[in-house]
């Protein structure tokens, strides 16, 4: 893609300038393509790498990765219009002008820019890894070749509104415990740095003898205060650094997954996200004509837990060796003998395709129902944990106010 700065004359006469993204090498290519809608260039100039750096910084994108919210509005309206027989560019333009996304309308443009430049549409699509997944891509190429791009659109819609849903309850299921847990801790630390001192403050003016467990409050209050500022930039490193480690070492990754999936709660968790996601993607790739072999390398690629990438790559050598699909998955290990039945029953039967929406299904529906049973076990928890610490602090407090006026009432 290249950057020109022009000059037209509209058909109404009326003159108009800027800079527009393009396929081409060369002023007369662009010339030709700002002129197809009657319109005159009266100017184009293809910009140097220097002057290109500019319109290059005004569009990068904060949140490249666009919703797959809007990705499923995008692959369905395309569908839609296409089965109705409009001419993909149309199409293309029709859904870039009914779209409210400013990332999603100047991606969709510079893609019908790079077709009517001679690109194919996966070839263009290849180039917004933000709007188009590795398995969406291949899905468009088939519905190229196979002239059967709408039903290849349909199924993408389809295929990545079900990858929101098992994302969704996921994150709903791990960030629950998350987010309560830091809330019980924030609580915590505004009464241990803020309130507790000024009580215990005046305690001390008044000469109150403090039992044990105010004392031991009060020295956790006071190495709150002292060390609360380094607590919290230790604990934020600590947080910043784990990040960092996962995101640059796969060996990392792969410890911290391996230990998701050990964890008694999470590791349920885990495992049912992955495995609905992983029989997703298998069932729609074969569903789509993509063989064996390149559906578990596609498979591989797009799975992010490095356990499950590296039990689908034995699964690969398994089956270049000669192994039936059920035996690869099961010399894999990690998956349930309920999964390999299954996918033993559909590729005995020739019905592998719908055995593994079967099993999606039945793993997406486990995931929502330990998603609803998480959260009405850790409220009561919450209740328990959060009573009793509160309880402690009350006690540690009210014990010298108990004392005080029984020396009163002595007197």
């Amino acid at each position: 893609m290249n950057y020109f700065r022009y000059k037209l004359i509209a058909p109404n006469g009326r003159p108009s300038s800027g800079v527009i993204k393009l396929p081409y090498q060369d002023e007369i290519s662009t010339a030709s393509y700002l002129e197809r809608n009657g319109s005159m260039a009266i100017y184009v100039a293809k910009l140097s790498q220097f002057e290109s750096i500019f319109p290059k910084l005004g569009s990068l994108r904060l949140f490249k990765r666009l919703k797959r919210t809007d990705q499923v509005e995008l692959f369905n309206n395309l569908s839609l219009l296409l089965r109705s027989g409009m001419p993909l560019t149309t199409a293309l333009e029709e859904t870039a002008g009914s779209m409210k996304h400013p990332v999603m309308v100047s991606s969709i443009q510079d893609i019908v820019a790079a077709i009517q430049g001679g690109m194919s549409f996966s070839e263009a699509a290849k180039k917004f890894s933000d709007l188009f997944s590795p398995t969406v891509i291949y899905l468009i190429r088939i519905g190229e070749e196979t002239g059967r791009l709408d039903e290849m659109l349909k199924e993408a819609s389809q295929h990545v509104n079900r990858i929101h849903t098992i994302i969704s309850d996921t994150k709903r299921a791990l960030l629950y415990p998350i987010f309560v847990l830091i809330s019980i801790g924030i609580g915590l630390v505004f009464w241990l740095y803020y309130v507790v001192p000024k009580i215990l403050e005046l305690f001390k003016e008044m000469n109150v003898t403090l039992p044990k467990i105010t004392v031991c409050l009060l020295k956790v209050s006071d190495f709150f205060q002292a060390y609360f500022i380094y607590v919290f930039i230790g604990v934020a490193a600590i947080f910043i650094g784990l990040l960092t480690a996962r995101k640059g070492s796969r060996q990392f990754r792969k410890i911290t997954d391996w230990l998701m999936i050990k964890l008694p709660v999470s590791g349920t968790i885990v495992s049912a996200s992955n495995l609905a996601h992983i029989t997703e993607y298998f069932s729609l790739l074969i569903k789509s004509g993509i063989n064996i072999l390149q559906a578990i390398k596609i498979l591989s690629e797009s799975i992010k837990n490095e356990m499950y990438r590296d039990k689908l790559d034995e699964i690969g050598k398994s089956l270049k060796k000669g192994s039936s699909i059920s035996e690869a998955f099961e010399t894999a290990s990690v998956f349930p003998t309920f999964v390999t039945r299954m996918i033993n029953i559909g590729e005995v039967s020739g019905t592998l395709e719908e055995q593994l929406g079967y099993i999606a299904e039945e793993y997406s529906k486990k995931l929502s129902t330990l998603v609803e049973m998480i959260g009405k076990m850790i409220e009561p928890i919450v209740l328990v944990v959060a009573g009793a610490i509160f309880a402690v602090i009350f006690l540690a407090l009210l014990l010298p106010v108990y004392d005080m006026v029984s020396q009163v009432g002595g007197m």
